[in-house]
């Protein structure tokens, strides 16, 4: 959940930090929904669980046996998806298994490190605690519908479009919040709450970190606050900021002669 996920993240969120939007206009609001179907599968959830374990306890064996033969990796670029669906890389060597998994983990790393056993066994169980811990599970359209870790966000894409134009922002921009969540007049908590969003709604972000004059007055504002363009066209201010970006490390899950694998891995990549 390291070197790779942070790089990741300060990436998809280097066009957050800029000057605000200067021209934007109401938009129609886009929530993102999940395709649950499937998840609630005793025997999937009861997997689920004992991966849970092996992570917790650092038995990176344990997860490499749980990995099916052919697994597939797919690599789709950080931010914001593209129109087309991508397709698994390719395995021209025909590795299986465990040297796959390795493959995935060390997309999470950088590809000139010539890293040691040990290295690579910490990285499979970051890679696997990165897309377990969210605690959801849901369809991947990525991964060919497979169930996975965490679950994939929904959404209309056209609209999502439209409002980064309206909020004249790129569309690396938008995010999705993981809460409902009160926006804020101003980068203070004792101002006006202006709109709330509820969980799952994708905002087009402005600045991921506000500056907040330092006056002595309240203590909570000294940080941590973001602006993002609201529905109406207001600019609005939270703090805490938990967003979920479209694109996530992901652990798919499959039957193999009869029992749940690990039967493919979403890594994005810059």
């Amino acid at each position: 959940m390291k070197k790779r996920t942070l790089a990741l993240f300060l990436a998809a969120t280097s066009a957050l930090v800029g000057p605000h939007a200067l021209a934007a206009q109401p938009y129609a609001p886009v929530v993102a929904t999940y395709d649950t179907t499937g998840a609630d599968d005793a025997d999937l959830k009861a997997f689920v669980d004992s991966l849970q374990k092996a992570i917790d306890s650092g038995d990176a064996a344990f997860l490499k046996l749980q990995v099916a033969k052919d697994l597939a990796i797919y690599a789709p670029p950080v931010g914001f998806p593209d129109a087309s669906t991508p397709s698994p890389l390719s395995n021209p060597d025909k590795h299986v298994g465990d040297q796959r998994l390795d493959e995935a983990a060390i997309l999470m790393g950088a590809a000139d490190v010539d890293y040691t056993r040990d290295d690579l066994d910490s990285m499979v169980i970051d890679l696997f605690g990165t897309a377990i811990e969210p605690q959801t599970l849901g369809k991947s359209e990525i991964a060919g519908d497979r169930l996975c870790s965490p679950a994939e966000p929904i959404f209309d894409r056209d609209k999502a479009l439209a409002m980064a134009t309206a909020a004249d922002v790129p569309p690396g921009n938008l995010w999705i919040l993981s809460d409902k969540t009160d926006f804020h007049e101003k980068p203070d908590a004792k101002s006006p709450v202006i709109e709330t969003l509820p969980a799952h709604s994708v905002v087009p972000f402005i600045e991921g970190s506000v500056d907040v004059p330092a006056d002595g007055t309240d203590e909570a504002d000294d940080g941590g606050w973001y602006s993002v363009a609201l529905p109406s066209g207001k600019t609005g201010y939270a703090s805490d900021d938990a967003s979920l970006g479209f694109q996530a490390v992901s652990v798919c899950y499959g039957k193999v002669e009869g029992h749940w694998a690990v039967t493919a891995v979403i890594v994005p990549s810059l």
